[in-house]
């Protein structure tokens, strides 16, 4: 998440610990577009340090009835449509967007921070670095948080459930900007019931599970 996010953070101002490929030992990054690159899913990028590691990933093999096979990686035949979206989207929004975008984002990490940091109930797991947060509960035998998911999603919010310790993770982006107060009201008002009802939760899945 952070391939785009912390380079625009430095330029922002934001003191960020060294992560780029300067960095010894780092051999790639991959950054998901469709997160803070705010495309449509489908389009990645992956860099490498070297040319020399970029040539595993590639794919190549005679050993089938039709010839010379080469693929630029595992996933081999792909639409090109999500490639151009993305690319379409990056150049309408062009690096002030990103500029803009990035610091709403920020702005909006570090409001909810305040709000999670002075609530009796909740804390945070660790002080946000970008636009990631974690928070749990201060007395997990009297609040659960995934219960607290339950509530949230019956207001139409989504966070994702974590654990050990048992944790809610909130992705901050630009459209959150002017929300934080909402999300606010609907999760003093969550953890209030859950707190009244000893409900429970359960921490579910990520992804899609068949």
């Amino acid at each position: 998440m952070g391939g785009v996010t912390l380079a625009y953070l430095e330029r922002l101002g934001e003191t960020i610990a060294p992560w780029n490929l300067q960095v010894p030992g780092v051999s790639s990054i991959s950054v998901d577009l469709h997160k803070f690159g705010y495309t449509s899913k489908g389009a990645s990028v992956i860099m490498y340090a070297s040319k020399h590691l970029r040539s595993y990933q590639g794919f190549v093999t005679a050993d089938w009835l039709g010839g010379m096979y080469g693929s630029s990686g595992v996933l081999g035949t792909k639409s090109g449509g999500s490639m151009a979206s993305a690319w379409a989207v990056m150049h309408f929004l062009g690096d002030d967007g990103y500029l803009r975008l990035t610091r709403q984002a920020r702005e909006a990490t570090l409001q909810l921070a305040s709000i999670i940091r002075n609530s009796p109930d909740l804390v945070l797991r660790a002080e946000p670095e970008s636009t990631l947060l974690c928070f749990g509960a201060q007395d997990p035998t009297a609040l659960n948080v995934f219960a607290v998911a339950d509530e949230l999603s019956k207001c139409g919010w989504y966070v994702d459930r974590q654990t050990p310790p048992d944790s809610l993770h909130c992705t901050v982006n630009a459209i959150h900007h002017d929300k934080i107060d909402w999300f606010a009201k609907d999760l003093r008002n969550s953890v209030e019931k859950v707190l009244s009802q000893r409900s429970t939760g359960n921490v579910g899945a990520y992804g899609t599970v068949e």
